[in-house]
């Protein structure tokens, strides 16, 4: 079962401070946020003050930058370009409001594998890298290394350290050639966090059930609410369906019922 958001959740219009074209395909978003500080792995519900859409889109945190002064601060968003909610967003300009509904979902440190020897694997594809991003902020230096898989070109990775970051693109232009699971060894590691597109994530989780390693991963689902009134964000356990939005975004792989992707 997830964490649940409980009082924690705050619905506020904020102002963006920075908008970063990371890809074509990809942009970055800062706003600044007074509300209750999030978690790597938690997520929000975004729309434009200035907006065509009813319901808000569901976004992982990428980053979360206290304020000095002792409450809020800026949280960041890695965003792809996939319909008309995000389109919007895409166009939005500094200063402008958006509407944000969070820090919503459990979170990565929610799963402890402290007494385990060994290193962790974050583990991200694609625009799933993002939450990866804001896990290994919340990690000591040196305790993890860092597997980004890409078809292209690599983004958000400017504050992994290089040393603990593995890249691959199916295109070969950089890092290695091929996809990110050819590159990881489970059986390496204490554990392993991963987020992206969900045939990789089904592939990683047969693999580390293999060699009884354990799994994390962060799922995506449509969501209309975000706090588990509407039921449209099912996820299929072996406990029954849970709610993407409160009993996830973050589940043990072992546990989730995959469709059969090939």
């Amino acid at each position: 079962m997830g964490i649940p958001w409980g009082s924690s959740k705050k619905n506020l219009f904020c102002k963006v401070s920075r908008y970063q074209d990371l890809t074509a395909e990809v942009f970055q978003l800062e706003l600044s946020w007074p509300g209750p500080s999030p978690r790597a792995g938690q997520f929000f519900m975004l729309k434009p003050q200035r907006t065509s859409v009813f319901l808000g889109r569901p976004v992982s945190v990428t980053s979360w930058k206290p304020s000095d002064q002792g409450s809020g601060g800026l949280v960041a968003f890695s965003i792809a370009k996939r319909g008309r909610g995000t389109q919007e967003l895409a166009r939005i300009q500094r200063g402008e409001l958006v509407e944000l509904t969070g820090p919503l979902g459990n979170y990565w440190g929610a799963f402890d594998v402290q007494g385990l020897p060994g290193h962790l694997a974050l583990v991200g594809g694609g625009i799933g890298i993002a939450p990866c991003v804001a896990l290994a902020a919340e990690l000591p230096t040196g305790t993890f290394d860092f597997y980004g898989g890409f078809k292209s070109l690599p983004f958000g990775l400017e504050n992994i350290p290089p040393h603990a970051c593995i890249i691959a693109t199916e295109d070969g232009s950089h890092g290695r050639k091929g996809r990110i699971l050819d590159f990881l060894e489970p059986a390496r590691y204490r554990c392993v966090y991963a987020c992206g597109p969900e045939p990789m994530l089904k592939a990683l989780a047969d693999r580390c059930k293999a060699l009884g390693v354990p799994c994390f991963i962060s799922l995506e689902r449509h969501m209309a609410c975000g706090v588990g009134a509407c039921l449209g964000c099912t996820v299929s356990t072996i406990h029954g369906n849970r709610r993407c939005c409160v009993d996830g975004p973050i589940f043990r792989a072992q546990e989730v019922r995959f469709d059969p992707y090939p």
